[in-house]
């Protein structure tokens, strides 16, 4: 798709700087870490402190910026030639909340509307699966699906197209994990799991909740563990991620976009809202839950039912609990207060 096409798609769009014609667009990522060939959009001051703060580079000439008109016109003119600088092209939109979902529509259709979810890619030769796994009965596999050494499948499953899943990894039954779904090494995925749904991501205009489209999906690292009836959704633009030796107890919802890194432990129920950021070694009690875009620093502890607020930033080895979560010591002096005033 080239820049004339997204302008067709969403008439609101205005080239600032740059030549767009240089490169087809192939999708969109994440204003963190902008990919080649994609866009990113940018909406206020937030998004720009953090543009491209998970990327090894800071300049990107083969990517395209989309911004917020109105936020483009208050920036001042050092702010809008550094990003000039930085991007290959620079356009402005009306809105990205519209922009979000208008724009991501095409691009989900390229990439899903071609998919099979009909025939086995056994049937269709279009597999590659180790011949050391075993795959039970009643065991759907998609196209382009990759199954590595001594993989165990049970029955029910439902891979759709383009799964891929590492050696030594058990799959229980009635798993269902769609496409773009990786999965690591001796991974446990316990019955009636749902990996890559999509997100849950609606932005409100024309009088109703529009869809965004989710395109990255989900990525899982080694020797991870997922319990029953847990629900993972793929990522907008970058992908939903488990690292390494992470385990998630039965009934958890993990959200759209969200980053969880190693050694993570999250007990039964709780659930994570998108763009959440968990570092190594942190621990949930049941029933805990996160609002979106917050950032949990390593080896922190969010207690049972304590609800961790939106954009909140939790110190390295803190200790949460209550609602709004807030240091345990805090937490536990409120309640002995409220004890002593109902005593009263």
């Amino acid at each position: 798709m080239n820049f004339s096409e997204l302008k067709l798609i969403d008439k609101s769009i205005e080239l600032i700087s740059g030549n767009p014609e240089t490169f087809d667009v192939i999708g969109i990522s994440h204003s963190d870490e902008p990919k080649e060939s994609t866009f990113v959009f940018l909406k206020n001051k937030r998004f720009l402190n953090a543009l491209g703060c998970k990327s090894e580079f800071n300049v990107f000439l083969k990517s395209g910026l989309m911004v917020e008109k109105e936020y483009w016109d208050s920036v001042d003119k050092e702010v809008s030639e550094k990003l000039k600088s930085q991007f290959g092209w620079v356009a402005t939109l009306k809105s990205v909340n519209e922009g979000m979902c208008i724009l991501s529509k095409p691009f989900y259709d390229i990439l899903f509307g071609q998919l099979n979810y009909q025939v086995d890619g056994r049937q269709l030769n279009d597999v590659e699966i180790d011949p050391s796994a075993e795959i039970a009965q009643n065991v759907f596999i998609g196209e382009g699906a990759k199954i590595g050494k001594n993989v165990k499948i049970l029955p029910g499953c439902v891979l759709m197209p383009n799964v891929t899943i590492g050696d030594d990894s058990i799959i229980f039954p009635n798993v269902s994990l769609y496409p773009f779904t990786s999965i690591g090494e001796r991974c446990r995925i316990h019955a009636g799991t749902s990996i890559g749904t999509d997100g849950f991501g609606y932005n409100f205009f024309d009088g109703k909740h529009q869809k965004i489209w989710h395109l990255a999906g989900v990525e899982i690292l080694n020797d991870v563990e997922i319990g029953c009836n847990a629900m993972i959704d793929a990522g907008a633009f970058t992908p939903t991620f488990i690292g390494n030796g992470s385990k998630i107890d039965n009934a958890v919802q993990i959200s759209h976009n969200v980053k969880i890194h190693e050694h993570v432990i999250i007990c039964g129920t709780t659930g994570i809202a998108g763009s959440v950021e968990i570092n190594d070694y942190c621990a949930f009690g049941a029933g805990a839950g996160v609002a979106p875009a917050a950032k949990i620093g390593k080896g922190a502890q969010v207690a049972a039912r304590a609800v961790v607020s939106e954009n909140a930033v939790v110190p390295p080895g803190e200790v949460m609990a209550g609602h709004p979560a807030r240091p345990l010591k805090d937490w536990m002096r409120s309640q002995a207060t409220l004890r002593r005033l109902s005593k009263k």
